[in-house]
């Protein structure tokens, strides 16, 4: 984003410099601050290794704020204010909570190292999770975890050895075991003998009446709707996200938010022939120039993130046919709209309405028609629209020979029957969620809770 935009937040001290970010006050607003990318990429927590490439600020800039506001739009809670600059974003001011919240939807980088026996050939694609794996990470700096009041929590890691960001192996107890990050289980050296309390890593939740270990399943519950809406918006695009970290803060008024940053150092990001996008291409070795190019695709990517106008047309031959139940959540992704008319009576009525409906939604919907007796509206429509139709019989427990109205059907026909009403519904959405990263994370999410 150029340099163009007017922003009426003025600058103040320094808070803390990072090494790809620097935090400022903002003159004024106790509640926000300004945070300013750098041109720094950095790997395996190593100074050596920090490169600087011109626009890196650029990119991790657009890419963060686009995501946020893509997020926000999702449901998110964030604490992303706006994008005040091409490399200043404006947001809120939070305690940060010292853990790294990661997620897969595939088994690559260090949780190999600690599952060894789930690595495949070189030439396979590698494991995908159905249900998305979560792991957590005290994110220590040097060695050390310091709370703000001084206090040392954890020390005597040793970077040198990959000891920092140790795995949290019981994140549900109220007394965490720290594990070396990059080491199986099993071997001896995996324990490094290290304990924390998880109270002193997120004592500001005990004024939010939640408990550790509420928070930390909330927590992980956004954590897995960040990743589903983000991988349905890469999916659209052909693009595959292989795995990501996210950090929360709490907000003055106790609220937990996704917090810092989200940019191509934040995930893995694969193409359709598996060819690395994100950092992990600086991580490899690939050459500077290339990287800074995938950081300029990425960022590119992500300013197409949209949830479409798409529609969800509920449609009764009769007011004398239930009208079928559509799920709350999901009306803020999508216009329900609910329509009553006779195919049988009202034929050139109903087709002026389906040609209405299309006409305002040229980003696509379903129609899902619930009828009794002699279906004649919903292939009629099937025959008049390329959006899928789906009916319900809604006469089948009284009369099931008039189910064969809805499902022998004369060619070019394109017709689907779905019982219990319920399934066709969730076939409706399905079909939308395929072009609606919400519509995708909603679902995708309660399927992959069925199989814990």
């Amino acid at each position: 984003m150029a340099e163009k935009i007017k922003t009426k937040y003025e600058k103040g001290k320094l808070i803390i410099a990072g090494k790809t970010k620097e935090i400022y006050e903002v003159l004024g607003r106790k509640d926000l601050v300004i945070m300013k990318n750098k041109d720094d990429i950095t790997a395996f927590d190593d100074p050596k290794y920090t490169k600087t490439f011109s626009m890196k600020a650029v990119h991790a800039t657009t890419t963060t704020s686009r995501v946020f506001e893509f997020l926000k739009k999702a449901g998110t809670p964030v604490a992303h204010k706006e994008q005040i600059s091409s490399t200043e974003i404006v947001a809120k001011k939070v305690i940060m909570i010292p853990i790294e919240f990661v997620i897969r939807r595939f088994a690559v980088g260090s949780f190999l190292k600690r599952h060894p026996e789930l690595t495949l050939r070189q030439e396979k694609a590698p494991l995908r999770f159905h249900r998305l794996k979560t792991e957590l990470f005290l994110k220590t700096t040097k060695g050390k975890l310091i709370n703000a009041e001084g206090d040392v929590l954890v020390q005597g890691l040793d970077p040198q050895k990959g000891e920092e960001d140790p795995f949290i192996v019981n994140p549900y107890d109220e007394c965490w075991n720290l594990y070396h990050p990059k080491k199986p289980a099993w071997e001896p050296e995996a324990n490094m003998g290290k304990t924390i309390m998880a109270s002193s890593v997120i004592p500001e939740l005990t004024s939010n009446n939640m408990t550790t270990v509420q928070a930390i399943q909330y927590m992980e519950s956004v954590l897995r709707e960040v990743f589903l809406v983000l991988e349905g918006a890469f999916n659209t695009l052909g693009i595959r996200l292989i795995d990501m970290k996210i950090e929360f803060g709490v907000d003055e008024n106790g609220k937990i938010l996704v917090a810092d940053v989200i940019d191509n150092d934040s995930w893995r990001l694969r193409d359709k022939n598996w060819q690395e996008l994100s950092k992990q291409a600086f991580r490899d070795g690939e050459d500077l120039d290339k990287v800074k190019q995938k950081y300029g695709i990425v960022a590119s990517l992500v300013e197409r993130f949209r949830i479409p106008e798409q529609a969800l047309v509920i449609w009764r031959g009769s007011e004398k046919d239930d009208l079928p139940k559509v799920y709350d959540e999901i009306k803020k992704f999508i216009n329900v709209i609910e329509v009553v008319c006779s195919g049988h009576k009202k034929t050139n009525t109903c087709l002026k309405k389906l040609n209405e409906i299309i006409g305002k939604h040229p980003e696509g919907g379903v129609l899902v028609m619930k009828v009794g007796r002699s279906n004649g509206l919903s292939p009629i429509t099937a025959t008049h629209t390329t959006w899928p139709v789906i009916v319900i019989p809604a006469t089948l427990k009284s009369f099931p020979n008039d189910i064969w109205s809805s499902i022998r059907m004369p060619s070019l026909v394109p017709l689907a029957t779905a019982w219990p009403e319920g399934n066709a519904i969730r076939m409706a959405i399905n079909i939308l969620a395929a072009k609606n990263p919400a519509l995708y994370m909603w679902s995708q999410k309660q399927m992959e809770e069925l199989d814990q």
